[in-house]
């Protein structure tokens, strides 16, 4: 089974998302896509944490099965929930 580590920035940069938010969101994850930038182990996805709300989240995959989670916000920005299929475009 992986394993989930969530960096303490995490809650300093965005104070709303715990630790456990950040994690449960991992796990109750509704989207998840590559990243697209220069690391190719570094996953951009939204996840639902304990009290409902959709979560933004940034992974990075490490050896054994960890996921590192390097960013956690609510509410998700736009653009990655249009880039996972969960926004509209804007016209």
């Amino acid at each position: 089974m992986d394993r989930v580590i969530v960096l303490d920035r995490v809650t300093e940069r965005h104070p709303d998302v715990t630790k456990e938010d950040a994690a449960q969101a991992w796990a109750h994850c509704i989207r998840c896509a590559p990243a697209l930038d220069k690391d190719p182990e570094r996953y951009v996805a939204i996840g639902i944490d304990g009290k409902g709300r959709q979560i933004e989240l940034v992974a990075v995959r490490k050896d054994g099965g960890l996921w590192l989670i390097i960013h956690a916000q609510h509410p998700p920005k736009h653009d990655i929930r249009t880039r996972l299929g969960l926004g509209r475009r804007k016209q």
